[in-house]
């Protein structure tokens, strides 16, 4: 078709009065529009930047995160490796001692009784325990014999030292002794069962009664009275202890083969325990069946037992602080002021 505009022949023909010229629809502008477009775009752009810088915050956060996680990891590589190497150097330090005692046996003469005396004063009452345990209960069946027994009343050093049997495993093989005076306080009694309970089944607790005269236990304080009397304990203090703790421990000690018993006495009670050894024989008494036996060691079995002090060098602040750092229970009658209920 024809161009609507005649004659041109060139665009640099058209001048701008030829062109206004021309009936042409120039669009109008809507000026609101316009403002309103403007004013959508640079929002959106605003918020774009915004998005933008929150993505860079969120982002240098998480790699800060990150960052912090990783060098906690590390330092705690670092920590775990050095109590992995301290551990185990303790513990070949621990073997060691214990390997350097276990090659240490029972005495035979005063001299030797001396030595292992000095060796093992000081000791922690772990390699003082597995050393006995080791001389006495690693060796074939023992049958219903225990060469080992606990003897105590449950007073804190005794605590201390269960505490330390059940620690290290050996309360399986040593049983505990405990004598029953038929006049102890009503919390004692309830104590026996806390101790059962917190240490549970590897805990092996035989109760004595007070002996009559011919060596039957006593099972209630009535009959006890009708043995004795109701006030023994103020009037012979002397048989009083005898009948009611030391004759019934020693027939449960003979009765066991018991080589050697486990006390609670330190040096810091005073008194004749002030010069307390770790390791000591006791003779059985002059006149008896056992005391008559011929042998040329002045140890032999025949002729008395061990006892052995495993904290005889313990003070009695770090008695209190074992029991109270460690969750040990104790008899509550101590909380009521009581300072004395026997070890």
């Amino acid at each position: 078709p024809e161009s609507p505009v005649p004659a041109l022949r060139s665009s640099s023909m058209l001048s701008s009065s030829t062109l206004s010229s021309f009936d042409y629809d120039v669009p109008k502008v809507d000026d609101a529009s316009d403002m309103s477009s403007s004013s959508t775009a640079s929002s959106r752009f605003t918020m774009f930047r915004q998005n933008k810088a929150v993505k860079w915050i969120l982002g240098a956060v998480v790699k800060l995160v990150i960052m912090s996680v990783l060098l906690r990891m590390q330092r705690q590589r670092k920590v775990d490796d050095s109590t992995n190497d301290n551990a185990t150097s303790g513990s070949s330090a621990e073997n060691k001692q214990l390997d350097k005692l276990y090659a240490m046996p029972l005495p035979t003469t005063p001299q030797e009784l001396s030595e292992v005396n000095s060796e093992l004063a000081g000791l922690d009452p772990e390699f003082i325990l597995k050393w006995a345990h080791h001389h006495l209960h690693d060796s074939p069946e023992l049958g219903d014999s225990h060469p080992l027994v606990q003897a105590t009343s449950f007073g804190p050093t005794g605590l201390v030292i269960l505490d330390h049997l059940a620690l290290h495993n050996l309360l399986d093989t040593i049983p505990v002794v405990t004598m029953d005076t038929l006049h102890l306080f009503q919390e004692s009694y309830t104590f026996y069962e806390t101790v059962q309970s917190h240490y549970k089944s590897p805990l092996h607790l035989t109760i004595t009664k007070p002996l009559d005269m011919i060596e039957e236990p006593l099972m209630s304080k009535a009959e006890f009275e009708d043995a004795y009397s109701a006030n023994l304990w103020k009037d012979d203090p002397k048989l009083y202890t005898k009948v009611t703790k030391l004759e019934p421990m020693q027939q449960k000690l003979e009765e066991w083969d018991a080589v050697m018993w486990i006390t609670g006495r330190r040096r810091s009670q005073g008194g004749e325990r002030g010069k307390l050894d770790v390791l000591e024989f006791e003779p059985y008494p002059q006149g008896s069946d056992m005391s008559s036996a011929a042998n040329s060691s002045p140890f032999h079995s025949s002729k008395g037992r061990w006892k052995l002090n495993p904290l005889a060098y313990w003070s009695y602040d770090q008695v209190w602080s074992y029991i109270r750092n460690n969750d040990v229970p104790y008899n509550p009658l101590y909380d009521q002021g009581y300072t004395s209920i026997g070890d």
